[in-house]
């Protein structure tokens, strides 16, 4: 009798774990967030328009150690997806010939995670010898880390971080049935939705494996030659109310500490570095006072801060979104900075 219980609760048991085995099996072989094997590029089915969105911040780290050994990165871009128009073509003519330049971009960045990703460099004996960090003013507020996908830091970058917490909010985020339908059979209405929920985004128009690099050749394109049409999509943005006044001491004292880790780091290796703050359009960015402490703690020779350039704030068609620049505009503050002409504020 014992032994036939023991059966029954251990068949009942497997019934009652099909669901998750079956979700453990989909997480493995669909692999949606890019974290279970190697990185290989966007992976887009034919006739897909959404990339099925990685974990920038593991692919990034992932895409420096496979081509490192080649490469010998020496030149780092750190910045959140902002920074993903600072390109590397754009630095490289203020770098020696020899400069092998790798991006670090990832969505919503955090000063926590420039730091993190520096110190892995430094710590595995990787010689940093030029740096841009591009730092708009919403990173001195944004939490020191996210717990949701596709933010979470990687776990060798980030000694917060194990393994297993970070695969199980991987394997719950395909759990959304959302996320589940477009990886299993794709159709326009549940990616609509994804976009909207921001749990998916547009192809790139190319990408550089090699660098992890992306490019916008194809919407700058369409922004410069085409304004009307393409910000006809966007009325909120065409008529959104300017915000003239910053939030004072944006960066708090968290900010800070981490600025200062950053700023020792860079000092102490003898990194070549600057600091870009960008503009946002129709948002004034960091106030006077925190201009300043960013200056205090990353040097005044090494900040070029824009946020409150008026030509740049004001000029729609310099933004895809109302946050992220045009290629020629990012390339414009990355000469400016070299040049070190005038930062655009009045203090």
């Amino acid at each position: 009798m014992k032994q036939k219980g023991m059966k029954k609760f251990v068949c009942r048991t497997l019934l009652a774990l099909l669901p998750v085995f079956g979700f453990v099996a989909l997480y493995l072989c669909l692999d949606p967030f890019r974290v279970v094997y190697r990185y290989d590029g966007v992976a887009v089915l034919p006739g897909d328009t959404l990339e099925r969105i990685p974990n920038k911040r593991y692919v990034a780290l992932e895409g420096f150690k496979r081509y490192y050994p080649s490469e010998h990165f020496d030149s780092f871009i750190f910045g959140s997806s902002l920074s993903s128009n600072f390109t590397a073509a754009a630095w490289k003519k203020y770098l020696p010939d020899t400069a092998s330049v790798y991006h670090f971009t990832v969505g919503a960045q955090t000063l926590s995670g420039i730091r993190d990703e520096l110190k892995y460099l430094i710590d595995h004996g990787v010689k940093v010898r030029h740096a841009l960090l591009v730092m708009e003013d919403e990173m001195y507020h944004r939490p020191k880390r996210y717990e949701e996908v596709p933010f979470m830091p990687h776990p060798e970058v980030s000694s917060e971080m194990n393994w297993l917490h970070f695969h199980r909010v991987h394997f719950n985020a395909l759990r959304d049935p959302d996320m589940l339908m477009y990886n299993l059979w794709p159709t326009k209405a549940v990616a609509d939705r994804l976009l909207a929920d921001a749990k998916m985004n547009k192809v790139p128009c190319a990408r550089n494996e090699v660098m992890n690099e992306d490019y916008s050749t194809a919407l700058d394109t369409m922004v410069i030659n085409h304004p009307d049409e393409f910000f006809a999509d966007v009325p909120w943005l065409v008529n959104m109310i300017p915000h003239p006044d910053p939030m004072p001491l944006s960066i708090g004292q968290e900010a800070q500490d981490l600025l200062k880790d950053i700023a020792s780091m860079l000092t102490a290796h003898h990194v070549d570095y600057i600091v870009i703050v960008p503009p946002r359009y129709r948002v004034m960015g960091l106030s006077g006072i925190d201009h300043e402490v960013l200056c205090e703690i990353m040097g005044r020779d090494h900040v070029f801060d824009y946020s409150c350039d008026e030509e740049l704030m004001n000029d729609l068609n310099s933004y895809y979104d109302g946050m992220h620049m045009l290629t020629h505009r990012c390339t414009e503050l990355i000469d400016r900075a070299y040049h070190n002409s005038p930062v655009g504020r009045t203090l």
